[in-house]
């Protein structure tokens, strides 16, 4: 079996290996960095390459009519598949940005939606930040800007939700797709299937979102 396909790892040995270094770290829901450097690995036929782990959140923005807002993605991985607004943590005035400023910002961009919104509407993150993320480990096709990842460097990515409550039907927000959007679109929840989606843990994030918020509206 190869051990990488389209950039991506694939062999599930490699993958539970890595993920475990992942776990181990212990980086807890706000890291301290936006990329941690582990070490090495070793990828079958290339040898030693360095492994690098690397943070991103994403935004889950939801009203009372059971509907999301989601983006098909233009790039790979997962090119024309649905997927939350979201993308990587940066560094910022010699520090990191806090998770929930980078949701907001990579939803305004992929999207459109009025900033101001996210701000009033914050719900609060979906559970803990997400490391055992084996369909997310990559082998770098370049040198990553702004960080130490360079070309045939091994990254994962570790996530956590933000989910945004926001007043009204989603339907009546003048959204336009951007940045890393090839299109954006509000779905119904219930209508979701997984195989819709670039990133397996998307729609669960989407679910439980939906049930804290449920939640929190009996409450």
């Amino acid at each position: 079996m190869e051990a990488v396909k389209d950039h991506m790892i694939v062999d599930a040995a490699l993958q539970r290996q890595i993920t475990d270094r992942f776990i181990a770290g212990c980086f807890g829901d706000i890291p301290s960095h936006a990329v941690h450097d582990l070490g090495r690995v070793s990828l079958p036929g290339t040898g030693d390459v360095a492994l690098h782990l690397r943070h991103a959140a994403d935004a889950i923005l939801l009203d009372e009519y059971g509907q999301v807002v989601l983006i098909t993605r233009l790039h790979h991985p997962g090119a024309g598949l649905l997927a939350l607004p979201g993308g990587f943590i940066d560094e910022v005035d010699g520090g990191v940005e806090n998770p929930l400023d980078a949701a907001i910002r990579e939803a305004v961009e992929e999207t459109g939606v009025d900033e101001r919104l996210l701000r009033e509407g914050t719900a609060g993150p979906v559970g803990r930040r997400l490391y055992d993320r084996p369909f997310d480990i990559r082998v770098a096709w370049n040198n990553l800007p702004g960080t130490s990842i360079r070309q045939g460097d091994v990254f994962g990515v570790s996530t956590q939700g933000f989910c945004f409550r926001l007043p009204g039907d989603l339907r009546e927000l003048p959204l336009q797709p951007g940045d890393d959007a090839k299109a954006v679109q509000v779905a119904e929840i219930m209508s979701l299937r997984a195989s819709q989606f670039a990133v397996p843990d998307h729609l669960p994030l989407i679910r439980l979102a939906r049930e804290m918020m449920a939640l929190d509206c009996k409450s």
